[in-house]
């Protein structure tokens, strides 16, 4: 469904962006944009969708919190172990 909008948007967009007729061609799109956005199983959608970006959002954010002190964590312990190593080190045999 999200697919067919966005291709649907970009049709409009690349028309009024190439049509010749001009402004009654732009006017056209504009009415059936409304339209469109004004439909009620439309509107069901993005309500729907709404309420699920809510509802995941203390989750999402929980798990981005985690990640970030994950990734802090390594870095710290990488950044560790390379200081204890001197570049001489490396090459001895």
């Amino acid at each position: 469904m999200k697919n067919k909008l966005v291709f649907a948007a970009g049709m409009a967009a690349g028309y009024v962006l190439g049509a010749r007729a001009g402004r009654a061609s732009y006017e056209q799109i504009k009415v059936k944009a409304n339209e469109l956005w004004s439909n009620p199983k439309v509107q069901d959608k993005v309500s729907q969708a709404s309420e699920t970006v809510k509802a995941k959002a203390p989750e999402v954010q929980a798990q981005a919190e985690q990640a970030l002190k994950k990734a802090q964590s390594a870095m710290h312990r990488g950044g560790d172990n390379d200081a204890a190593q001197s570049p001489s080190d490396e090459y001895k045999i």
